[in-house]
């Protein structure tokens, strides 16, 4: 049952609509019950309802409650993606117009950070800083939607100028061996229909209506894209929180809600302030503390449920006796209240801080989970597999070139690569083309020139039955290559080599049901597959840990505990300093710290246990902490003070 403010809010769809949803507020409940009303009472084509989300998590659980209302077809029609997903879906379209081939490929992270190495050629680590500062440029650049050219006009500093310089060189490589990265799939539609009209046109022709969650996380080249795609018609409902807005360092500006007011005149604005998760208590410190924030919109959230228990805050010397203390009271409440371990999640603002927490429930021997976004895709044999993949799809692909050519040895040294790399760049050439080219024989060992030849034709053949079998193609590169006896003889201990061969062989089997669209599913191809695992649309498909939703403790970040909720939840390390940062105080911006905090308390359910201590290491010198400011921004009736 929707309540009135939901209610009102599904049936605005004639004018743009900004739904203010808080915290345990049922923001999904409204996200369906919007689709299948436009669906089933205003008669909107499915195939024109576009439902963009923030995580595949998000869209996969839009997916599975819709179906409980519409048919599998009306599903199918309806696109549910990432802001990824959805850039992907038009380069795909426009990929000509983009000046690229239609099999091109697309990097990760990692593999920017390998490509930035050898084109800046890091040698000591006095450049690391550098490196991670020209990623981070890039990435800044291309949200702002600016290329090589127009970045360097922007410049305000002899580094900003030496980073563009770097960023047209990786720009050209991308261009050249038609790669992407990550930051592509927004920057390039978007500056693709802010120069074309007709593109345009047809894109805002094909959306009828578009819905947008986790509004507040969005950075401002996904905001010009949701302009750009609404147009006039201004058809869209987008659903956030201001207050969860936690993400500055991705790109998320506060200023989104502001453009959106100012850009839409006739904006409706819904807020939702029913909280059907958290005690009356844990709402009521929810709403103290951020009330210290100044918003644009404000709101305030409100419970029908149990006023509850008070908060408890916990005082200890060091992060040793946090640790015993805080997971000491978690095992007396466990046992008077005969819950579970799964029950609990115990927060952290930084990662480091788990290192305590994690020795005392080892010495007390309670099962505990620490989510830390690793992939089954992260293994290093699938990450190997996966360039096998690559370099069969795009034969220009020069990081799967060289991730691959010696897994398993084939005995060509580094020497060989270094001069088939000069070669290739000489001729500006790929090292996949540059292996066959017989100008090179003059530079190599003709049995050296022989391998690398026979390797390319090999890759050619296997690329030839992409079109007939791709099902076949990942089984004949393990058995061609004798995968499974390398991955034997490269791990020493047998218990983790026969735990990889099963792994690979899981995804293997996975990677045929997805290329042939097994299970209802309709058949991927390869280059998409590919494309779609950099993107994480996998994540939540294949884990790596398999038992991570057995009665286990659960550790994780605040960041990481976003869009979940328990029953119990200890934040630990509430210190001036930790939270909030030691760089927010020092910028004099406590507001997005504040907010995190905020998210963490409102993932609690029925009750909150804050902690801190005196005394902290760092930088292995003994140091002394005083309590967070937070916690005296809480209103002081509702919290139970405990000292060690």
């Amino acid at each position: 049952m929707l309540n009135k403010v939901q209610e009102k809010a599904i049936h605005i769809i004639d004018n743009p609509c900004l739904i203010l949803a808080g915290a345990g507020s049922g923001k999904t409940s409204v996200i369906i019950h919007k689709v299948i009303t436009l669906i089933t009472i205003y008669q909107y084509d499915p195939k024109k309802i576009f439902a963009v989300t923030f995580t595949n998590k998000a869209a996969k659980e839009i997916e599975l409650r819709l179906l409980k209302k519409l048919t599998l077809q009306q599903i199918h029609d309806i696109t549910i993606s990432t802001f990824h997903a959805l850039g992907l879906k038009i380069i795909r379209n426009e990929y000509r117009l983009l000046g690229l081939k239609k099999n091109f490929t697309l990097f990760d992270q990692n593999e920017q950070l390998r490509l930035l190495k050898n084109l800046i050629n890091i040698n000591k680590n006095s450049n690391i800083f550098f490196l991670k500062q020209l990623l981070y440029q890039i990435s800044v650049w291309k949200n702002r939607l600016l290329n090589p050219k127009l970045a360097y006009k922007c410049i305000n500093s002899a580094l900003e100028e030496k980073c563009v310089f770097f960023y047209e060189k990786y720009d050209c490589f991308l261009k050249q061996h038609n790669i992407l990265d990550f930051n592509d799939l927004i920057f390039l539609p978007t500056v693709l229909l802010k120069n074309n009209l007709q593109i345009r046109l047809n894109w805002q022709k094909k959306i009828q209506y578009l819905l947008v969650d986790e509004y507040q996380d969005i950075n401002i080249s996904q905001y010009e894209l949701i302009k750009l795609l609404c147009g006039c018609n201004a058809n869209f409902t987008v659903v956030g929180d201001n207050d969860q807005s936690i993400y500055s360092w991705r790109g998320a500006q506060q200023k989104i809600f502001y453009l959106l007011k100012y850009d839409f005149p006739t904006l409706n604005v819904i807020k939702m302030e029913q909280n059907y998760r958290s005690s009356g208590c844990i709402l009521h410190a929810a709403n103290i503390l951020i009330s210290n924030n100044e918003n644009f919109f404000n709101k305030k959230l409100f419970s029908t449920l149990d006023y509850g228990n008070k908060i408890y805050v916990f005082m200890s010397i060091n992060e040793a006796q946090e640790a015993r203390q805080i997971i000491n009271y978690i095992q007396y409440h466990k046992n008077l209240h005969n819950m579970q371990y799964k029950d609990y999640a115990i927060l952290y603002r930084n990662n480091y801080q788990v290192q305590a927490v994690e020795a005392e429930l080892v010495c007390q021997d309670i099962p505990y989970y620490i989510y830390s976004g690793q992939s089954f895709f992260d293994l290093l044999e699938i990450k190997d597999l996966l360039a096998y993949l690559r370099l069969i799809v795009n034969h220009k692909d020069d990081l799967a070139f060289l991730r691959i050519i010696n897994v398993p040895n084939r005995r060509i040294g580094l020497v060989t690569l270094n001069k088939l790399k000069k070669f290739a760049a000489y001729h500006k050439i790929s090292l996949f083309a540059a292996s066959m080219d017989f100008r090179i024989i003059k530079k190599l060992n003709k049995n050296v020139f022989l391998k690398l030849n026979n390797f390319v034709l090999w890759i050619v053949q296997l690329s030839s039955n992409l079109l007939n079998k791709p099902e076949k193609i990942l089984n004949n590169v393990i058995k061609d290559v004798n995968y499974f006896s390398w991955i034997t003889n490269y791990h020493n201990d047998h218990n983790i080599s026969e735990k990889r061969i099963k792994d690979i062989i899981c995804f293997s089997n996975w990677l045929k049901n997805i290329l042939v669209g097994r299970n209802g599913n309709l058949p991927i191809k390869l280059e998409d597959v590919l494309i779609r695992f950099v993107c994480g649309d996998f994540e939540n498909i294949m884990q790596y840990d398999t038992n991570k939703n057995i009665d286990k403790l659960h550790l994780m970040t605040i960041h990481a505990s976003k869009g979940l909720e328990f029953s119990v939840v200890c934040i630990i390390g509430v210190e001036e300093g930790t939270l909030p940062h030691q760089k927010s105080i020092m910028d004099d911006n406590i507001t997005e710290e504040r907010r995190l905090m905020y998210v963490g308390i409102t993932r609690a359910k029925k009750q909150l246990f804050l902690s801190f201590c005196r005394n902290k290491k760092k930088f292995g010198m003994l140091i002394h902490v005083q309590p967070s400011r937070f916690l005296f921004e809480l209103p002081q009736r509702a919290i139970h003070w405990i000292k060690y």
